[in-house]
This record gives structure tokens, C-alpha cells and sequence, in this order.
């Protein structure tokens, strides 16, 4: 028999002392999508893609993603 991915975020969520609806204001979504992801109904195949692509680049997460200002010149640059 396979595996299938399951979330661990409302373990998490509870273990840090937040609500659905604080980790959604504190990520600027709506709770709809906290209780999706919590269910594994959407978003969960993107995590597990994005987890791979981590694996296969032999980077962490936070290595992957670079936050850049808007006023950086280069940016608008790199990402056209």
C-alpha cells in the first residue's frame, strides 16, 4: 500500500497556542484555507512539491525562498 502526505498543522498550530483564525490573520489568509490545509483538502500537494523540490536541490526551505524589497532595482530585473 502507498503513502499519502498528511499535514501536521494544526498539531503545530495548537503546540505554538494559536487559533485557526490567529495563524490565518498572521498569514494574511482567509480560515477557510487553515481548516483546508488542517483537513488536507487543498494545498497539501503544492507542501509536498515544494518539500521535494527542497530534496532534490539539497536546500532547505529557507535557502530556497529570498525575500527582496520592491525598491531593489535588480528585482524587478530577475524576476522578468
Amino acid at each position: 500500500m502507498g503513502k499519502i502526505a498528511v499535514t501536521k498543522i494544526a498539531e503545530l498550530r495548537k503546540r505554538v497556542g494559536l487559533t485557526q483564525s490567529q495563524l490565518a490573520a498572521r498569514l494574511g489568509v482567509d480560515i477557510s484555507t487553515i481548516r483546508n490545509l488542517e483537513r488536507n483538502r487543498t494545498g497539501v500537494d503544492q507542501i509536498e512539491r515544494f518539500i521535494r523540490l527542497c530534496d532534490v536541490l539539497k536546500c532547505s526551505p529557507v535557502e530556497l525562498v529570498e525575500y527582496k524589497s520592491v525598491e531593489d532595482g535588480d528585482f524587478a530585473e530577475e524576476i522578468l
